[in-house]
């Protein structure tokens, strides 16, 4: 049975259109589907960003405060990678400095708290100087404060790894253009571990630094980093970038690529209808989630047909796996789902709890079909940008890449000639799927893993030049690229 606000949002879901954007905003609790749906109607928000947005929030305000436990002494805090894909002035900025306001202002009192202990403390060592004995011994055993912080965006390694010593409750990289935080890796290139902490810190594993050039060495035996970020889609290439692919850092990312790229209209307000108090109905909920306590953290079961729920839904991705036999095929993403999947549990028992819609006992059936649900969004947000990208592959590397083929090959020759024009393993698969699959298909797949070309090459490419979709403007078209490769292996690829 629906109250009055489930039927209120379905209603106005329905108005927006919101289905049509895959987004189920339907398993967030009622009063923060309402938010949401405020957001977007009286500050222009988009909707995928924001639900996405408010997920990191919330996770970034749980911390190592809850923790959920996965299977046996497997436990994880709510630590959530996430990128946000789209066109300039899409907006994804807008809701990520609404969502994470509270947090800051919450850094903001933290600092001033930090100012003031630094200023006492100046004042102490200052008078020191004038006492003698036991009362100048005690000054100088005066602890040096700290400044504790959870949001960050221009950092080194470093730095980052000293901030979450001092708060040990969590962390979050809050990167406008996430591309600088790939770029820091190139800019501290000798001594860069960015990329390890990052992958360790997600595994949940500690971190542990110690280097000549610190005083203490640092341990953090709990980490738990939250990143959220953004990028234009014509830069995805930049982030795609075969070292990050191959390391398993993008596989740890949600993301959100909104399927409605259309730039919404400004609409005046008449004042005929009261405008909500958005920042108190979000201020509510997140103070009520900041305040949990710790480091007294608890660490949350599943609830029986929860936990039954949520191996029948990964042991049918291990189903898959299992039943791919060349180990080239297999997506190491897939069996990344699993932990983000947990993680979204945990965040959504939070917000269920927060909103007065369930309790802190455990992880109940409802919250684990609200994680299971969006990790089914995120992937589909994926595949679109794999998509995206193989797209804007088709061009000089995909034209040198089918040339350099025969007009039988196996999956093992794609990836050997896609290493030769810079096309990655990923993307050589997914080229490979596109190529067969399309309306007028280029490939067919005749065996597993063994491929035939269904308009065989020849001197003028005609394959290739069907490719780009009659952009060329001539059938003897050939690239430079595609001569270049040629000539290095002019009887093509055996």
């Amino acid at each position: 049975m629906y109250d009055r606000l489930q039927l209120t949002n379905m209603l106005r879901s329905e108005v927006e259109r919101i289905p049509e954007t895959g987004l189920p905003l339907e398993v967030f609790p009622a009063r923060i589907q309402e938010l949401v749906l405020n957001l977007a109607r009286y500050e222009n928000f988009n909707v995928e960003y924001t639900a996405s947005i408010l997920l990191s929030a919330v996770a970034t305000a749980i911390g190592n405060s809850c923790r959920i436990r996965i299977k046996g002494e497997w436990r994880t805090s709510p630590s959530i990678y996430m990128m946000l894909v789209g066109r300039p002035g899409l907006g994804k900025t807008p809701p990520l400095g609404f969502l994470y306001k509270l947090i800051r202002e919450h850094d903001d009192r933290m600092y001033e708290m930090y100012n003031e202990e630094w200023n006492a403390y100046e004042k102490s060592l200052a008078s020191s100087g004038n006492r003698r004995g036991g009362e100048a011994e005690e000054c100088t055993l005066l602890r040096k404060p700290q400044l504790v912080t959870t949001v960050i965006s221009d950092f080194t390694p470093e730095a980052m790894m000293s901030i979450h010593q001092h708060n040990p409750r969590g962390i979050a990289l809050v990167i406008d253009e996430i591309r600088t935080l790939f770029n820091s890796v190139k800019r501290y290139n000798n001594r860069n571990n960015l990329i390890e902490d990052l992958l360790t810190a997600y595994s949940g594993q500690p971190l542990k630094v110690i280097r000549k050039s610190e005083a203490r060495p640092i341990l953090i035996k709990n980490p738990c980093i939250n990143i959220i970020g953004s990028v234009q889609t014509n830069l995805l290439p930049e982030i795609f970038r075969a070292e990050y692919m191959a390391n398993g850092l993008l596989d740890r990312f949600l993301f959100v690529y909104p399927k409605d790229r259309r730039i919404s209209g400004w609409k005046r307000d008449d004042g005929t209808i009261a405008r909500p108090d958005l920042v108190g109905q979000w201020q509510e909920v997140l103070d009520r989630i900041v305040n949990l306590p710790y480091p007294a953290g608890v660490v949350l079961n599943m609830a029986d047909d929860a936990e039954a729920y949520f191996y029948n839904w990964y042991n049918g991705i291990i189903e898959e796996v299992n039943a791919i036999e060349d180990d080239a095929e297999v997506e190491s993403r897939k069996m990344k789902l699993n932990g983000n999947a947990a993680r979204l549990s945990l965040v959504f028992q939070v917000l269920k709890w927060a909103t007065d819609g369930g309790g802190m006992q455990c992880v109940d059936l409802e919250s684990v079909q609200a994680a299971i649900r969006m990790i089914g969004y995120y992937e589909e947000t994926y595949r679109r940008i794999q998509e995206l990208i193989v797209a804007n592959n088709i061009g000089e590397s995909k034209e040198a890449w089918l040339s350099l083929l025969g007009n039988t090959f196996t999956a093992g020759d794609a990836i050997v000639v896609g290493k030769r024009v810079e096309l990655s393993r990923r993307s050589v698969y997914y080229a490979l799927k596109q190529l067969c699959c399309q309306p007028n298909p280029l490939l067919e797949k005749i065996d597993h893993g063994t491929y035939r070309k269904l308009c065989p090459s020849k001197p003028a490419a005609p394959c290739t030049i069907a490719l780009l979709d009659g952009e060329t403007g001539g059938a003897g078209y050939q690239s430079a690229k595609v001569q270049c490769a040629n000539d290095e292996n002019p009887r093509g690829h055996e």
